[in-house]
């Protein structure tokens, strides 16, 4: 029997299928039981997937909240200029509140997202290229009518590609992951490390311990990077990663074990 993968896939979603689509396509080629992505691009936009191979499936909670870049263009109803252009940007640049589209899988309620950087690339008449560098959940399409809205003219997402989501910028087409998959896996402590995710290393006791659910402390943590309660923390023994876990403030919880 073959021994779970523990990997992720960055995959290149070109336009005309789903997510889920992209998700089943890859899991397929590496002969997956479990996959999943790290936060959906509509049918029509391309870009950075981040899949996840069956025990990497259980790194989504760390996974899930890394920040997204896209860059797009956006079609403006009527012609402003330039510099109105720039001051709309401006307005939507840092924390905004976004009402989840009508199509959405969340709640229609006001919530909450950080725009970090929002930078006008070019514009020709009321075609507009930009660059967002958003949290993650942020929604695009709605980001793009909301200007519209603001400046009075209206506007619609004409083209969207995600570029990094993370530390993750590149990405790779379906066609070349078939002719060598195995090039391609990207091992789970490689990627939590890009992450900046916080380690905890512990003994072979503790290994125990945590393999049965258990919370770990004193001599059994022989490293502990430094944490605030309740944060995630990669567990590991030795070089490899055992558990995604949290903080507590005798040591460390095991909250997914990995096998």
């Amino acid at each position: 029997m073959r021994k779970p993968l523990k990997h992720l896939v960055l995959l290149d979603k070109p336009a005309g299928i789903t997510s889920h689509d992209a998700v089943q396509l890859v899991r397929k080629i590496y002969c997956a039981k479990k996959a999943g992505h790290c936060g959906t691009l509509d049918s029509g936009v391309t870009g950075l997937l981040v899949i996840a191979l069956d025990e990497a499936t259980k790194a989504m909670p760390i996974l899930m909240g890394l920040d997204k870049e896209y860059e797009g263009e956006m079609r403006m109803h009527a012609y402003r200029p330039e510099n109105e252009i720039k001051a709309a940007f401006k307005k939507f640049t840092g924390t905004i509140t976004q009402v989840p589209p009508v199509r959405s899988r969340v709640k229609r309620v006001p919530r909450k997202r950080t725009i970090h950087s929002l930078k006008l690339l070019s514009t020709d008449s009321r075609n507009v290229k930009f660059r967002v560098l958003c949290e993650a959940g942020t929604y695009i399409r709605k980001l793009v009518h909301d200007i519209g809205e603001y400046m009075g003219c209206g506007a619609h997402m004409s083209m969207l590609r995600r570029i990094a989501v993370g530390p993750f910028h590149h990405c790779v087409a379906a066609e070349r992951i078939r002719k060598t998959p195995e090039k391609y896996l990207v091992p789970l402590e490689l990627a939590l490390k890009k992450t900046g995710l916080k380690k905890a290393v512990v003994s072979e006791e503790g290994l125990r311990k945590i393999q049965n659910g258990g919370p770990v402390g004193g001599n059994e943590l022989l490293r502990l990077e430094q944490t605030e309660p309740g944060e995630y923390i990669g567990i590991y023994y030795t070089d490899n990663i055992v558990a995604i876990g949290k903080r507590t403030e005798a040591g460390v919880r095991p909250d997914r074990v990995f096998r």
